[in-house]
């Protein structure tokens, strides 16, 4: 397949609920720092995305994402992450209001608040930032990152480090423009309804028949391929979600009868088109998953794409770069 240049536009950030997903480590947290040092870090930290915005926390962290009903944050060290929080995340009746910890708040925008006016930029792991107004005494801090299209305040002990490990997403650096990718030698590849497409050599392969769904968003995919024709509505009962951050995985997901494993699909702009089809990214960040609408010639419906956003989503860009109608 020869190198294409492809072009995106940003996508809207929109507030959506929690799917079931399971929890993992990663040993520190990634990526090297421009602004802050990290030689005191003991515990595993965690990634979570939201959009083109990645902050690690550590991996006992509470992470609440928008619209979940869940039980109380965490009253105790170490402390707790709001995704995109609203007026309408409240927590259950009885829980205490005070959290002994560390409060993160990772908050979508795209106009500069007016406390940022007069700040000055700095770089933050390739990241431009500006700083926000800070209480050193109460360990308070806020990072207005453009670019990225959030704001991220911290108060608590950890609140300058975990501000620290602010970065782009494995979402933005799969869907940003350039020279496609070349697919190693060593990958391998299938074909499933019209589509083809690449994965690392090694990932188990299943088909499947069944659709479920256990709310409208992922966080995290299995690592594999999952050839899925969604003939067959599975009736189970879905997990509680889980409030730990969910180390992101690797993993690709083909639902060919038009359900979404994530509910309604919300189209976002910035298409692609190579080998014949034409791959539209969603317009939610559904965190560490990058979903995608794609039509494929002769089908009347579209074939639905998932693929895990691991790492610095290297991965995900060649798998997608390799789609190519069939």
């Amino acid at each position: 397949m020869q190198a294409t240049r492809w072009s995106f536009s940003s996508a809207a950030v929109l507030a959506i609920t929690l799917a079931a997903c399971t929890g993992s480590r990663l040993a520190v947290p990634p990526g090297p720092l421009s602004a802050f040092a990290f030689s005191a870090v003991a515990t595993a930290w965690v990634p979570v995305a939201y959009g083109d915005a990645q902050v690690s926390v550590p991996s006992s962290f509470s992470v609440v994402y928008p619209g979940v009903n869940r039980v109380c944050a965490p009253v105790t060290p170490p402390g707790a992450l709001y995704v995109a929080p609203t007026a309408t995340i409240q927590e259950s009746p009885g829980c205490p209001t005070e959290v002994h910890g560390t409060r993160v708040s990772v908050v979508p925008t795209r106009r500069v608040p007016p406390r940022y006016a007069n700040g000055k930029p700095i770089l933050v792991n390739g990241v431009t930032v500006y700083l926000g107004p800070r209480n050193q005494r109460e360990s308070s801090y806020a990072y207005y990152a453009p670019s990225l299209g959030v704001e991220v305040t911290a108060r608590g002990p950890l609140a300058h480090r975990v501000l620290g490990t602010l970065s782009r997403s494995p979402r933005a650096r799969a869907l940003a423009p350039g020279i496609a990718p070349a697919v190693p030698a060593s990958w391998q590849s299938a074909s499933f309804a019209g589509l083809r497409l690449s994965f690392p050599a090694g990932w188990p392969v299943e088909r499947a028949d069944t659709w479920n769904l256990c709310g409208p968003v992922q966080i995290a995919i299995g690592q594999g391929v999952t050839l899925d024709t969604d003939k067959k509505f599975l009736a189970l009962p879905c997990p509680a979600p889980v409030a730990s951050p969910v180390t992101p995985s690797n993993g690709v997901r083909v639902d060919s009868g038009g359900q979404s494993p994530t509910g309604s699909f919300s189209p976002g702009g910035g298409c692609l088109q190579s080998g014949g089809v034409t791959a539209c990214p969603s317009s939610t960040p559904d965190y560490s998953v990058l979903l995608l609408s794609v039509r494929v010639p002769g089908r009347d419906e579209p074939v639905l794409l998932s693929i895990g956003l691991a790492g610095n989503g290297m991965v995900a860009r060649t798998i997608l770069y390799s789609l190519q109608e069939a």
